[in-house]
């Protein structure tokens, strides 16, 4: 009889660990998984917020993207298309001078960057538009560039020379 329960005693003791084992598999897994997703997070955290917020987040595209440009940030000098955007075309937008508007319309077409097909057509479109007093129409050609290009052009271009 004691021989019965010794083998049931080393069967259930068997059994224990096993589940043990399993279940300390299955907290490894999941430490690990947390592991890589929390890695991933920190990692990529910055660059994800900004492309989730379309590049409207309030994390300077330098850090979004892990390249230091050494222009645009806060406390930083403006970057050249920055720069040129805030006196230039901001200045040209606000006075409603359509003849302004599209001066300054058509030399940004004249700076097509690389890999930004549209560009050209999408300035030009706005330049025609402030020519024939079309201020709103001109202005929704910024918004379109500005949508299609602006997060791209921070991330890759923002220190070129414009």
């Amino acid at each position: 009889m004691n021989d019965h329960i010794s083998d049931l005693h080393w069967g259930v003791e068997l059994a224990l660990h096993r589940i043990r084992r399993r279940q300390m598999s299955i907290s490894m897994k999941l430490m690990g998984a947390m592991i890589v997703s929390v890695s991933i997070g920190f990692a990529g955290g910055f660059a994800g917020a900004a492309r989730a917020a379309g590049g409207a987040a309030d994390v300077p595209a330098s850090v979004a993207e892990g390249k230091d440009f050494g222009c645009g940030a806060k406390g930083q000098k403006a970057c050249p298309m920055q720069g040129w955007m805030k006196t230039v075309m901001q200045s040209a937008t606000t006075s409603g001078d359509g003849a302004k508007i599209a001066s300054a319309l058509d030399y940004v077409a004249s700076k097509p960057p690389p890999g930004m097909p549209k560009w050209v057509a999408i300035s030009k479109e706005g330049a025609e538009k402030a020519k024939k007093g079309d201020i709103d129409g001109a202005k929704a050609s910024c918004k379109a560039c500005h949508d299609l290009y602006k997060a791209e052009y921070k991330a890759k271009l923002r220190d070129a020379a414009f």
